[in-house]
């Protein structure tokens, strides 16, 4: 019984780390470098009576509970998609119309209120934003790569 309360766990735990963004497995050994697998290299996560049994597309490999000094999730963090958020530029031009300056393909603009809904939306990289009330609103950017989201106060 004991066995399949730490399966059950340990599913419930790697569920919400992929829930969360991480996406890999780090095992870290008394002793010894830590272990770390991509989540989708591994094929079963098993337990025996002292033993963590770890099969991925490379092969089995067998941890002692005894030399597990702990299991954390890890989030890798790709410096390629940091650079294109960063290359999205929002200015407001002198008609009153937020223009999106970014060499990403430009899909869509959507301006959001603060409780979620949706108040205007362009297929272009500019949006005449003068009928909206002053207010704090989110302008959603789709370019090709993914969605950006900028705040920005509308006076």
């Amino acid at each position: 019984m004991k066995r399949k309360k730490m399966l059950l766990f340990m599913a419930i735990i790697i569920t919400f780390a992929i829930a969360n963004g991480q996406n890999k497995l780090s095992i870290n050994l008394v002793g010894s470098p830590s272990v770390t697998v991509p989540f989708n290299e591994i094929q079963k996560i098993t337990f025996d009576a002292d033993h963590l049994l770890l099969k991925t597309t490379s092969g089995l490999n067998s941890y002692p509970f005894d030399n597990i000094a702990s299991i954390t999730f890890l989030e890798e963090i790709r410096i390629k998609e940091i650079k294109e958020v960063l290359d999205v530029n929002v200015y407001v031009n002198s008609y009153g119309e937020i223009v999106v300056d970014s060499p990403l393909k430009i899909n869509q603009l959507a301006v959001f209120d603060l409780i979620g809904k949706e108040v205007a939306i362009s297929s272009q990289n500019k949006m005449n934003v003068n009928a909206l009330s002053a207010g704090l609103y989110i302008l959603q950017v789709a370019t090709e790569q993914g969605l950006v989201s900028k705040k920005f106060v509308k006076n």
